[in-house]
Order: structure tokens, then C-alpha cells, then sequence
């Protein structure tokens, strides 16, 4: 569904997937820098968005990803403000389709995350036709693989990750 340009998945009344825009950058950058040591644990990208500019250049990329249909990333909206982020990613090259998540800390624990995750697996399974999906998550991210398994995925082993790190890969198929 598009609106006014902005490429957005309903959930309901209070949350949505929406294709951030170069407005929500400084919102986005100060969830990043409020949560940095955090999201550090898991995640390499919060050690490069050092301002509000990489903010805006990482939505830049989303929208030029999503026009070559590369990835199809959105913010995750809570009652109308950024909580996150969440990316449809490896659909041109020879990975297995993925979803990668994060989620602001004042927003964790609310279901929002896993709510999020089911929306964007069902986009990417009933509306691209994609016939499988993967998230990736090392062991030690407890909260990362509760989302998948309460998302309805399973587990299917584990793997060691380009960064040489041992992951969980989760499933879900039609």
C-alpha cells in the first residue's frame, strides 16, 4: 500500500511499518545514540551512526534499496513515532531472504517487535511469493530469538556468521 509516497504495512490502530523518510532521521539517530551500548551488543552498524547525517544516509539507502527492490526496510511506528527498524533484506543476491530488527528500549517488552516481525513475514511470504524466511540471531540475544520463536518461526540450527560468530537461524514457509 502506498501513501503520499510512503510505502506502509498497517498492524493496527497503534502500530505500522512505514519507509522512513528523511524527517524521521533525527528521531531515528537519537534511538540509535540512547540505546548505542545496547544495541552494540549485537549489532555492528551502531558504532558507524555517529550523527544525525548517517541517520539520513542510511534512510537514503533504504529508499534506493527499495526502488531496486533490493530490501524493503521501514521505521517501526509506535502510536505515530519511530521505535525501530525492520528490514526485508537479501532479495537479489544469493542469500536466503532475511529479517533483522531492532527496537528502542522504552519499547521493548511490548509485543511490538514480534507483531512487527509476523506483519513483514506475511508481506514477504503471501505478497512477494518469497517461499522462505530466516532470522539470524546469536544465542545470547535472548530477546531476538523470543521474537522469532513467538513469530511463529523455527529453529533450524545454527551457523557461524561472516563476523565469525555462532547464530541461531530461525524459519518460516507457506
Amino acid at each position: 500500500m502506498s501513501v503520499l509516497g510512503r510505502e506502509i504495512i498497517e498492524i493496527d490502530e497503534s502500530l505500522s511499518l512505514e519507509q522512513l523518510q528523511f524527517e524521521d532521521a533525527e528521531r531515528l539517530f537519537k534511538l540509535t545514540d540512547k540505546d548505542r551500548e545496547r544495541l552494540s551488543e549485537f549489532l555492528p552498524w551502531p558504532k558507524h551512526t555517529k550523527t544525525a547525517d548517517d541517520s539520513r544516509e542510511f534512510i537514503k539507502l533504504m529508499l534506493q534499496k527499495r526502488k531496486d527492490k533490493q530490501e524493503y526496510g521501514y521505521g517501526i511506528k509506535y502510536n505515530g513515532e519511530v521505535a525501530g527498524h525492520i528490514s526485508l533484506m537479501h532479495l537479489d543476491d544469493d542469500k536466503r531472504p532475511e529479517i533483522g530488527y531492532w527496537i528502542a528500549s522504552e519499547y521493548s517488552g511490548k509485543g511490538i517487535t514480534t507483531q512487527s516481525t509476523k506483519a513483514l513475514s506475511d508481506f514477504a511470504l503471501r505478497e512477494l511469493h518469497i517461499p522462505e524466511v530466516i532470522i539470524r540471531a546469536v544465542p545470547e540475544n535472548m530477546a531476538s530469538n523470543k521474537v522469532a520463536e513467538k513469530a511463529g518461526y523455527t529453529l533450524d540450527g545454527q551457523e557461524v556468521g561472516e563476523d565469525g560468530k555462532t547464530l541461531n537461524v530461525w524459519s518460516i514457509a507457506l
